[in-house]
């Protein structure tokens, strides 16, 4: 039985209600500190002895601070920022992410700002923040921050928080925008060669009686209005005294679907390290298969994708590959795939399973397997 998975909204008005309930933030650096408590005990030290020069110094000391409340808060005020509301990223792959922050004040540049994403804890992306000097007045400047997850999923950022040190480094002082965005990860590519799938398969010596883009002749008709010229039979047409056109004969799909099991007998960290190697090796052979031209599918427990070609099936598998869970499974059960989603026949099923799946003695159907057996080892292929 097909689970869904999906992920629960992100409640923006909330977030948005709390970023103006608590509109800055501010925390003391060690410099800070150190000058808030200088400042206190020469304030203990101007009251207890009523020095005029101690009251002089904590007169110039609290001018600091205020200055460097007021020129913070200048600098963050009025700020928006851009970024796009969608995020691949690819495990253990560092990416940037361009913001472009906005200076919507007129008489004020903002300077040092600091740009960051409000990640949920646990969330397994480590990022540096996005740095900008300055933000001229009425200006945009695009800045850049580098993530890098470290396990696939889906990732959810509650907005972007915005911090600047400016202008003594004492305090930091931050704000919430509130925009929210999900960054999904998908399984590391691994360089990986792919399986030699036989002559048999679909495709490789079938013909398909359809209209194509193919190098088969297929047949002659007469030209209608938006036909390539470039399809003309010229020397039928100067026979017949009438446009003719050629058609082609499309060409048969190889097709290939993927099996990829994700459940195991027992969750340990070494078996789930070593299926999300499996993972890895499904998303790295779906991309060399649809590279070399085949239309791929995969198929799991929890849904699948139908064979198809290009890019964008390469993207569906591997949405699919980044938010597949992990389930449970006694030794022996004949695990369930989602066959209702995969309506097409004539395909070679090629198998991906862990060594704790084969101990397990999982049944499954396929034509070959791929055996992940450990951390440094590479898959090793079995024809069944």
């Amino acid at each position: 039985m097909s689970v869904s998975i999906e992920q629960p909204p992100i409640d923006g008005r909330a977030l948005h209600r709390l970023s103006r309930a608590l509109p800055r933030r501010l925390r003391f650096t060690r410099d800070g500190k150190l000058l808030f408590f200088v400042t206190l005990g020469i304030g203990f030290g101007a009251v207890n002895s009523g020095n005029n020069l101690l009251y002089l110094v904590l007169g110039v000391l609290l001018s600091l601070i205020m200055v460097s409340g007021v020129l913070s808060e200048l600098t963050l005020r009025r700020l928006t920022v851009i970024r796009d509301p969608e995020r691949h990223l690819e495990c253990g792959q560092p990416a940037l992410v361009a913001l472009e922050i906005q200076n919507h004040k007129r008489r004020f540049a903002s300077l040092s700002v600091e740009a960051s994403e409000l990640l949920e804890d646990g969330s397994g992306i480590v990022q540096r923040r996005a740095f900008v000097l300055k933000v001229p007045v009425e200006d945009r400047v695009v800045g850049h921050l580098r993530l890098q997850p470290e396990r696939r999923g889906v990732h959810r950022s509650a907005g972007l928080q915005l911090t600047t040190r400016f202008p003594f480094g004492l305090f930091e002082k931050s704000r919430v925008v509130p925009l929210p965005c999900r960054y999904t990860v998908t399984p590391q590519m691994r360089a990986l060669e792919a399986t030699n799938l036989p002559a048999r398969v679909a495709g490789h010596e079938e013909e398909i009686a359809r209209v194509g883009q193919g190098d088969e002749f297929y047949a002659l008709r007469d030209a209608l209005v938006g036909d390539d010229a470039r399809a003309i039979a010229w020397k039928v047409t100067a026979r017949r005294d009438k446009l003719i056109v050629r058609e082609q004969q499309r060409p048969a799909t190889r097709r290939v679907l993927l099996l990829f099991p994700n459940a195991l007998p027992e969750h340990t960290p070494a078996t789930r390290a070593r299926f999300e190697m499996a993972c890895s090796e499904v998303a790295s052979l779906a991309r060399i298969y649809v590279e070399e031209g085949y239309a791929v599918g995969l198929l799991t427990s929890d849904g699948g994708v139908p064979p198809d070609s290009g890019p964008e099936a390469l993207a569906r598998i591997l949405n699919l590959l980044a938010e597949l869970p992990i389930r449970t499974a006694a030794a022996g059960t004949r695990l369930q795939f989602a066959e209702e989603v995969i309506a097409v026949s004539a395909t070679d099923r090629v198998a991906v399973v862990t060594i704790d799946q084969q101990r397990a003695a999982y049944p499954i159907d396929a034509d070959r397997v791929r055996l992940v057996a450990g951390d440094d080892s590479d898959s090793v292929e079995t024809v069944s």
